[in-house]
């Protein structure tokens, strides 16, 4: 009975491997499977991954590159359409791409296009195809020849003040601020390529520059080119062509005339404006008014819901000034920042007087829902131990009616341990206060005004009970957030200061006695951390186009002690037995910490790119200490790791994974390299293969931490290697990650039984991972 169940599964395997292989079982007679496009170019100004987007009809998708797994899958699908697994299998597979020859001409004539649009006018496209069973392979080659040149440029316009402006000397106090540095220099110039994309760039720049300056009404549609080719070799003569504006005078005729130049007049804010409500301002009945100089506020409860000062602080179109379309985008993302207003939209009204031309501001908004309160409760497993976890929190959008932001959190859990009498208990409160502007002395309004800045003052406090010990913590921080105003790439953190108190009321002496030493003295005791650090982050990563090349940096720098050890010394105080200064019986960390870290996604096409990580850390503990706090010690291994070893179980150097406790684990150095090729499948389902490096080491000679101290010349035979495969399912606005993880080198081990990865062994070198967002 077993061998016949054994031939009908090999069967069955057979006839799926079969299938799944016949790439063209469906592909009708007479026609043919698009197999492979191939692009060829004597251009070195794009790559093939560039140019494969003007190409029409594409080959089936290959998973990593390699494999045609989408039709395959859909291969699988019997004739019969109406049977449910076979609507599934073409669901979730690809249909063969059915070859068209009438792609071909339209691909060509879209790769001729780009290349004359860079200016390469005389490039020719030639196609061939190759046909072989029922398959077609077609090929694309790209001659380029010399390109087309600017030879003389010349500008052209009947409205003197705007070729004053545009011509005016450089100047850097003429820039508006947040402007680029380079809005008022040319992008035309005489030899350069004569590069369709540049022109155009060269009409926004403009466009741009004027409507900064006062042209509220100005848009590209008034700049055009004349190019002059004939009778020349490679050259072109180029004229920019700034036109007046069309207007109709009083008496109904029309003519040309010079663009007009807009100032601000008065500024109208309209608190709880609903434009589903109202049609027209008109619409708006207002309870109650403010006029505050040349601001006027209309709100419909007794007094307005936000502090004036507030809404005039964040608004840059300020009465007298000329237009600015980059303060019209200043103030609608200032207005926007604020917690305490949504729906925020800006109109202006154009009116004449004494022959200038002026804009009243009309800022339109409404109110957020103030307050909220949330409750969440939650089930946890942590290696059978079940437990539930609740929490409360409450959330005041706008407490001084200024926009300030009030949270105050409330936190407990609970799991019952199965192999101990006691169980684990959690209670933890916290409260922050964020005020929308940098609350710090000695700065100027101007510099406040070019940056979009909020300052944190945060507490919190947290109680765990454990069957090894109990432990209390309190905390508190002041911190700033800013980042340049119209600028998200890049983010500044200071914490100015950030306070920590933790006390051990009680410890098991088994459990104690079990630490490595360092841990016994300076992490499982009374402790206090004084400290300040900064945190630098700067991502090209936008939300709303994944599918582009983005990297990421980060930094960080922080220390503890210095100001409390320096004032210990000064007043000649006693050290402790461990010869360590004590702040009211309780001994404080002393400690100097940098992080960096740089991560870059490439997109091979739309479906494939490779992400890499390089990142490390070092903590050095002097002074009134010798160990790093565990809190700030660093780890290896898990998740967002080296994903070959469970989290925190790898390291330090070649110290042998001989104990469970993620004490031991820990140390004063890391290191991580990290490598992923990421394909989409189908549906919301992305695959994943990677190799992961890295390890941590102790920068001093820990007991119960062997062979973990970092050595320049033997830290290289130490970085432990893994391999894995992942799945993804990507949501847009979340993404769960499953990834797998298999050990190649291991440093604990010696000898051959370093290298796992010729002998793998399913139980001992293996992990998996469950994960929100990628690792990196």
């Amino acid at each position: 009975m077993t061998k016949i169940i054994s031939k009908y599964l090999l069967l069955t395997l057979y006839l799926l491997a079969f299938y799944a292989c016949n790439t063209t079982r469906y592909v009708p007679e007479g026609e043919y499977l698009l197999d492979k496009v191939n692009i060829k170019s004597d251009s070195k100004e794009f790559g093939t991954a560039e140019l494969r987007p003007y190409i029409k009809q594409v080959p089936n998708y290959k998973m990593f590159g390699i494999n045609k797994t989408q039709l395959q899958i859909y291969n699988l699908s019997g004739r019969d359409s109406s049977k449910w697994i076979n609507k599934q299998l073409r669901k979730t597979g690809q249909p063969p791409v059915i070859f068209d020859s009438t792609m071909i001409e339209r691909s060509a004539k879209e790769l001729k296009k780009l290349f004359v649009y860079k200016g390469y006018i005389d490039t020719e496209v030639t196609t061939s195809i190759v046909a072989k069973k029922k398959k077609v392979e077609v090929s694309y080659k790209i001659q380029t020849k010399d390109p087309h040149l600017v030879r003389n440029f010349e500008f052209e316009s009947q409205d003197s003040l705007i070729k004053n402006t545009l011509f005016q000397k450089r100047n850097p106090k003429l820039r508006i601020p947040n402007e680029s540095a380079s809005a008022q220099t040319s992008l035309i110039h005489e030899g350069m390529h004569f590069n369709r994309k540049v022109l155009n760039l060269e009409r926004d720049r403009i466009t741009a520059y004027l409507r900064n300056r006062g042209y509220y009404a100005f848009n590209k549609d008034y700049i055009s080119y004349d190019a002059d080719t004939i009778m020349s070799n490679h050259a072109v003569d180029l004229k920019l062509k700034l036109h007046l504006y069309p207007a109709i005078l009083p008496n109904g005729m029309f003519a040309e005339i010079p663009h007009k130049k807009y100032f601000l007049n008065k500024t109208f804010i309209y608190l709880n404006y609903n434009p589903l409500e109202y049609n027209t301002i008109a619409d708006y009945v207002a309870k109650d008014s403010l006029i505050l100089g040349e601001y006027q506020i209309y709100f419909k409860d007794k007094s307005p819901a936000i502090r004036p000062k507030a809404l005039i602080d964040n608004n840059f179109l300020s009465p007298g000034r000329p237009y600015a379309q980059i303060r019209e985008e200043l103030t609608y993302a200032a207005y926007s920042s604020l917690m305490a207003l949504e729906n925020v939209s800006i109109r202006f009204e154009e009116f004449e007087r004494n022959d200038s031309s002026f804009l009243n501001t009309y800022l339109l908004t409404m109110q957020a829902k103030r307050q909220s309160t949330t409750f969440a409760l939650e089930g946890t497993n942590s290696s059978g131990d079940l437990g539930f976890a609740s929490s409360i929190d409450y959330n005041h959008k706008s407490i001084f009616k200024g926009s300030e932001n009030f949270n105050i959190k409330l936190r407990g859990a609970y799991e019952a341990i199965s192999s101990s009498d006691n169980n684990y208990l959690e209670v933890g409160a916290e409260t922050a206060l964020r005020f929308p502007k940098f609350m710090m002395p000695f700065l100027s309004s101007s510099f406040k005004k070019t940056i979009r800045a909020s300052t944190e003052f945060a507490m919190s406090s947290n109680f765990q009970t454990r069957p090894e010990f109990d432990r209390i913590l309190f905390s508190g921080s002041l911190r700033y957030l800013w980042q340049g105003r119209g600028q998200r790439s890049s983010r500044h953190q200071f914490n100015l200061l950030d306070l920590n108190y933790v006390k051990i009321p009680s410890i098991d002496p088994a459990f104690r006695d079990s630490l490595p030493l360092n841990a016994r003295l300076f992490s499982f005791t009374d402790l206090f951390i004084a400290g300040a650090s900064y945190n630098y982050s700067y991502s090209t990563f936008n939300p709303t186009q994944k599918r582009r090349d983005a990297h990421t940096l980060r930094l960080s720098l922080g220390s503890a002690g210095n100001l409390l050890y320096g004032l210990s010394s000064l007043a000649n105080a006693k050290k402790d037995d461990k010869g360590s200064y004590e702040l009211f019986n309780v001994y404080y960390a002393q400690y100097v910490k940098a992080d960096l870290e740089y991560a870059k996604t490439v997109f091979i096409d739309k479906q494939n790119s490779v992400a890499w990580r390089i990142g490390g850390g070092v903590g050095i503990p002097y002074g009134n200490s010798k160990a790093l706090p565990f809190e700030k010690r660093y780890y290896s291994g898990g998740a967002n790791s080296v994903r070959a070893w469970k989290v925190r179980s790898l390291g330090p150097g070649a110290y042998p994974n001989t104990t469970s406790s993620i004490y031991d684990h820990s140390g004063d150095i890391k290191l991580d390299l990290n490598i992923e090729y990421r394909s989409h499948l189908f549906w919301k389902l992305e695959a994943a293969s990677f190799v992961d490096a890295g390890n941590i080491w102790t920068i001093r000679n820990y007991e119960q931490q062997e062979d973990g101290i970092f050595d320049l010349k033997k830290f290289y035979t130490q970085i432990a290697i893994g391999y894995g495969l992942g799945l993804r399912f990507d949501f847009d606005f979340f993404l769960i990650r499953f990834d797998t993880g298999w050990k190649a080198f291991n440093p604990e081990k010696t000898g051959r039984d370093r290298w796992a990865i010729i002998k793998p062994n399913f139980g001992e070198n293996f992990a998996w991972h469950f994960a929100v967002g990628y690792p990196f």
